[in-house]
């Protein structure tokens, strides 16, 4: 039976697309060979579930029958506080109170009989000292404003010649700008000279890992860094570094910052882990030291 002259039509396109599949099935295929997906749609490539209310979003980044941001979900905050208040930081009373006191001392000064009764060369000291206490405090109110959390990791200890990791987390109360963090490993040590003893400190290694950054608010950024742990061959410990870290933990009741002090200094000797991390113009330093030893004819640790 001949094909009717209508099916023969080139406008007959149902004919023409059954005549194309056949001859497509037709052709012999590798196995090594697929046959391509069909495209995907647009609305098939930004399609998402709204976890909430479980409605299906086509498009758009958020759900447009709760509301909820589409990263809120994926990314949920940390349950963590806003961001307090300056009244509600003790730093920033204790900076006002030394505020006060070179506003004081300043006034003390201008005034010729105060300046004649007290002396010039100690109100001028003690305009310097409340001042630079001052200012510490308050950029110490400004740092805890800017973060809720932030710990430095290190192994307790590490064979020498083994690689051992550096983790930072920081966890900010809202989005931050402008974030630079750098890693670094140096050994602290003290040197006899004489009759005295010498703090040195040498850098062994350094390592940038976020530089002008910018960190999420109310979610945890993780950071981190790989070193080398040192053989242990130089002096870790003297008496005179814990009496002078002794001092600055009583006057870091008064002055916050001095607190940081007194810590590096008590813990001066040893291998340290550096995290250096800095925003816009402020800027702090953490510590953490790792044990490195060696066995062999002898243990050496430090």
């Amino acid at each position: 039976m001949g094909v009717p002259e209508r099916l023969a039509e080139p406008d007959d396109t149902k004919f023409l697309a059954r005549t194309d599949r056949r001859h497509l099935y037709s052709v012999p295929m590798s196995t090594g060979e697929a046959a391509p997906a069909p495209p995907t749609t647009p609305w098939q490539a930004t399609m998402w579930t709204c976890s909430l209310c479980g409605h299906c979003n086509l498009t758009g980044e958020q759900c447009e029958a709760c509301g909820v941001a589409r990263r809120y979900l994926d990314d949920p905050p940390l349950d963590v506080p806003f961001t307090p208040r300056l009244t509600d930081l003790s730093s920033f009373w204790i900076g006002l109170m030394w505020g006060v006191a070179a506003l004081g001392g300043t006034f003390a000064l201008l005034s010729p009989t105060l300046r004649d009764t007290i002396g010039p060369v100690f109100l001028l000291l003690e305009v310097f000292a409340a001042g630079a206490a001052f200012v510490s405090s308050m950029f110490t109110a400004a740092w805890e404003r800017i973060f809720n959390q932030i710990e430095l990791q290190v192994p307790p200890h590490a064979a020498a010649g083994s690689v051992f990791q550096a983790r930072l987390k920081l966890v900010p109360y809202s989005v931050v700008e402008n974030v630079t963090v750098k890693f670094s490993l140096s050994d602290r040590f003290y040197q006899d000279k004489g009759n005295e003893v010498e703090l040195k400190t040498k850098r062994l290694d350094a390592n940038r890992v976020l530089q002008r950054g910018r960190l999420p608010g109310r979610r945890m950024t993780d950071l981190s860094a790989e070193f080398m742990a040192p053989f242990p061959m130089t002096k870790h410990t003297h008496m005179q570094a814990e009496l002078n870290a002794s001092f600055l933990s009583v006057l870091s009741l008064f002055v916050p910052s001095l607190k940081f002090s007194a810590k590096n200094v008590k813990e001066h000797g040893g291998y340290y882990v550096e995290a250096y991390v800095r925003v816009g113009l402020l800027s702090r330093r953490y510590h953490k030291r790792v044990f490195t030893y060696a066995i062999g004819n002898q243990v050496h640790i430090g």
